[in-house]
């Protein structure tokens, strides 16, 4: 770690967040962590109503944690009160809103998951929660939730993929990486750990071992159950989808 950094949790979705959310806070509990909300509103690309759904729940987290309703009033205080080895965790958050407002080094910790399975279990997970509201809150879920309450896998990816300048790459978006810059580079200057999920034994260990303190993963969320397969098309679709994922998924894979 670079003099002066503080660790940013960098949650990509359905790839162990919660868990490894569940696993910082007990290893930062002799730390400071610092709530920060989404930083990233794609939704809004898509219907420009979700703009409102997106501050609403930013302005509840920050009127929760900070008692304001300004963001950069909570980057303000977090530049303020935060000291070297604190913690950034809480939404999703990626690495370049944070690095852009928060003046000091920021040391990346992220879990990755193979993006074909990343993304059926996202379509499992929203499908699920969307179905389980009431009918007359429905309309007041995420365009993903909604897309994958109302279709079929197919036509689920069929959306990623016609909108995919917006929701594709979603683990790159998150970790701040463009694609055009080579991953050795990058991982040196502003990743202190990164392990994917399908070996979250390796990467427990080995986070313990640079924290010098205990660290678990103490939740896996698995679905109950048999998926269907995956077709050769939607594979073909998904991959193009997450085509920089996939770079930055198998690099990390062989690299951790």
């Amino acid at each position: 770690m670079r003099e002066n950094s503080l660790f940013l949790c960098v949650r990509i979705p359905k790839s162990g967040s919660q868990s490894l959310v569940r696993g910082l806070t007990d290893a930062f509990a002799e730390r400071r962590i610092f709530y920060v909300p989404n930083t990233l509103d794609p939704d809004s690309r898509v219907a420009r109503l979700q703009r409102l759904r997106f501050l609403r729940a930013r302005f509840q987290n920050l009127s929760r944690h900070y008692g304001t309703a300004s963001m950069r009033a909570a980057w303000v205080r977090i530049d303020r009160d935060a000291h070297p080895g604190d913690l950034l965790m809480g939404g999703h958050i990626d690495f370049q809103t944070a690095s852009a407002n928060v003046h000091r080094p920021l040391a990346i910790i992220a879990l990755l998951r193979e993006p074909v399975a990343r993304a059926r279990s996202e379509y499992e997970y929203m499908r699920v929660g969307y179905r389980r509201k009431a009918w007359i809150n429905r309309f007041d879920a995420s365009v993903l939730h909604k897309r994958a309450g109302r279709l079929d896998f197919d036509s689920y990816v069929d959306f990623l993929f016609a909108h995919r300048g917006i929701y594709g790459n979603i683990a790159s978006q998150y970790i701040g990486w463009n694609g055009t810059g080579g991953l050795a580079g990058f991982f040196a200057q502003n990743v202190f750990h990164c392990g994917v999920l399908e070996r979250s034994g390796d990467f427990a260990h080995t986070l313990s071992q640079k924290l010098g303190r205990p660290f678990a993963l103490p939740v896996e969320n698995r679905t109950t159950g048999e998926r269907p397969a995956i077709t050769a098309r939607q594979h073909s679709l998904i991959e193009q989808i997450y085509s920089r994922d996939t770079a930055l998924y198998n690099w990390v894979k062989e690299n951790s």
